[in-house]
């Protein structure tokens, strides 16, 4: 659990209702690394197009690739996202 004032999904409203009811619809759990950034609705959204533009789709590689690098070096500096 995070030390740092989060918006859980019952209570968010606006853009961070819309923000949890697309991941909602996805089947995507959002994690604690996002819920950081719920106070700022607008800094969240910028954060997570960020980050989906450098982690996957930025190389040659694939997806799959992508996502076995992203495993390995996590397990490497045994990194709990």
């Amino acid at each position: 659990m995070a030390w740092i004032r989060t918006v859980d999904e019952p209570e968010a409203t606006g853009e961070l209702k819309k923000y949890y009811d697309e991941r909602r619809a996805a089947g995507v759990t959002v994690g604690n690394i996002h819920k950081i950034h719920t106070i700022k609705p607008e800094l969240l959204n910028a954060y997570y197009a960020f980050s989906r533009s450098v982690t996957f789709g930025a190389t040659s590689l694939g997806r799959r690739r992508e996502e076995m690098l992203a495993v390995t070096i996590s397990a490497l500096l045994k990194c709990r996202y």
